[in-house]
């Protein structure tokens, strides 16, 4: 019908919606941090933290105020 037109469109233009199941050096999961991402992950780890200690000491002034009173 076309007299080989998407054949020979299809070799010129190759699929580049590969799906990522064929690349075999594709990890899903890194096996190791360089030190900036350990850092970043341990100063998320650190102000978490320090979020939930102002969460719970602020209640527990709020606490200690109610019964002063």
């Amino acid at each position: 019908m076309d007299n080989g037109a998407y054949e020979k469109y299809k070799q010129e233009n190759p699929d580049v919606y590969t799906p990522l199941s064929t690349y075999d050096y594709v990890d899903q999961f890194v096996h190791k941090l360089t030190m900036a991402e350990i850092v970043v992950c341990g100063v998320a780890v650190v102000l978490a933290v320090f979020a939930l200690y102002k969460i719970f000491a602020k209640r527990k002034d709020k606490k200690s105020k109610d019964h002063s009173e």
